[in-house]
């Protein structure tokens, strides 16, 4: 440390420090009053150390927690799909209308955290708290925060299991009756079992084309898929969803009464379309139209709604029932690895395996007093 007396009397005390960051050197200043030299010296120097501590201190921002996602879906957009960034930001979004998209992160608690995402539904708080926590632990590896301890304090709400969960979201084949007998708009009525029949999900036969879907080689090839999200065509969503789909018997007979449903509406709209089920301008289905109309029906037809995607895990449930092993209903719906697809599985086959019991049981095979 040195000083310079200054014409005001006072007295400028420097101090030379090596920034850890830059690796140069950078020096810090005090004036002060000039009283008693010694204890003026002690003072400064106690001052100039507190300032390089300060400035040699790894420096966090803070960030408030709609500025923090915002700089999440950035990264996002450069390292995922679109439709998955576009997606995590929309969750992010209920996260931060509930905590206040201006709290300071840094401030953060476990129990602040857990009041604000709660909710009576524990998948919904589950949710919530998934697409928080990826936030945060994001945060914490990108130096925007220091300290995330309370986040393993966050514990999730116990669910029903898979297999109950499962067993919710597709339709028996009495329910499949009853739902499409009440269907009235033919189009969507084609759709459904279309998707009862392929497996496909809902954006994959949105996006087919009419050269996809090939009658006389009984094949549909599966290879682009249609995001509900960003409203555009991509990749499907894993490599294994790119595949080609046996049309068996009931599915063949549906595929041509598509083709055929579309030729006659292009006639009587005037549109050309290469998609294999257009709108009726040529351009791709209103996904939330058919949603609604889907939920309105089954709820209706069978006391709950269902979603378009529990059309897909019914084409499990079918197979799985007609002895299909889990193997091959796994390539063919597209899955490398499906923990739903399994669970769907062994909860039919579950059910098998009690029915042939109680049938068992009533049999009886010797006649001994």
């Amino acid at each position: 440390m040195w000083s310079q007396k200054l014409k005001s009397g006072n007295v400028c005390y420097y101090e030379r420090y090596k920034d850890p960051l830059t690796g140069k050197t950078k020096t810090v200043t005090i004036t002060i009053k000039l009283t008693r030299k010694k204890a003026d010296e002690r003072a400064a120097r106690e001052i100039l150390q507190e300032k390089i501590r300060k400035a040699s201190a790894p420096q966090t921002e803070e960030i408030t927690l709609g500025d923090l996602i915002e700089r999440y879906y950035e990264h996002q957009k450069k390292t995922v799909k679109e439709q998955t960034a576009l997606s995590d930001k929309n969750h992010l979004g209920v996260v931060a209308r509930l905590i206040g998209a201006d709290a300071i992160v840094s401030r953060l608690t476990a129990p602040i955290v857990s009041e604000k995402l709660w909710s009576d539904t524990p998948s919904t708080y589950n949710g919530r708290l998934k697409a928080f926590k990826s936030l945060i632990r994001w945060a914490y590896q990108t130096d925007y925060i220091k300290d995330i301890g309370y986040v393993d304090k966050l514990q999730r709400m116990k669910e029903p299991s898979a297999r109950v969960k499962d067993s919710e979201k597709y339709l028996e084949l009495d329910e499949i009756s009853a739902l499409l007998s009440r269907m009235r708009v033919e189009k969507w009525k084609l759709l459904t079992e279309f998707l009862i029949l392929s497996g496909l999900r809902i954006g994959e036969a949105i996006a087919l084309e009419d050269r996809d879907v090939d009658i006389q080689a009984r094949d549909i090839s599966v290879s682009k898929t249609y995001s509900l999200i960003t409203r555009k065509i991509s990749t499907t969503k894993t490599e294994t969803s790119e595949r080609s789909v046996y049309m068996q018997d009931e599915l063949l007979i549906c595929c041509r009464k598509i083709k055929a449903f579309i030729a006659a509406e292009q006639m009587r709209f005037a549109y050309r379309s290469d998609l294999f089920i257009p709108n009726s301008s040529g351009g791709y289905l209103h996904y939330d139209a058919y949603r609604m109309y889907l939920r309105k029906n089954c709820e209706k037809a069978i006391g709950r709604p269902l979603t378009p995607h529990a059309l897909r895990h019914t084409h499990v449930a079918i197979l799985a029932g007609a002895g299909v092993s889990l193997e091959a209903i796994t390539r063919r719906v597209g899955h490398s690895n499906s923990k739903v697809t399994k669970e769907v599985y062994m909860h039919v086959t579950d059910q098998m395996r009690d029915r042939d019991a109680a049938e068992i049981k009533s049999v009886k095979m010797l006649d001994i007093c």
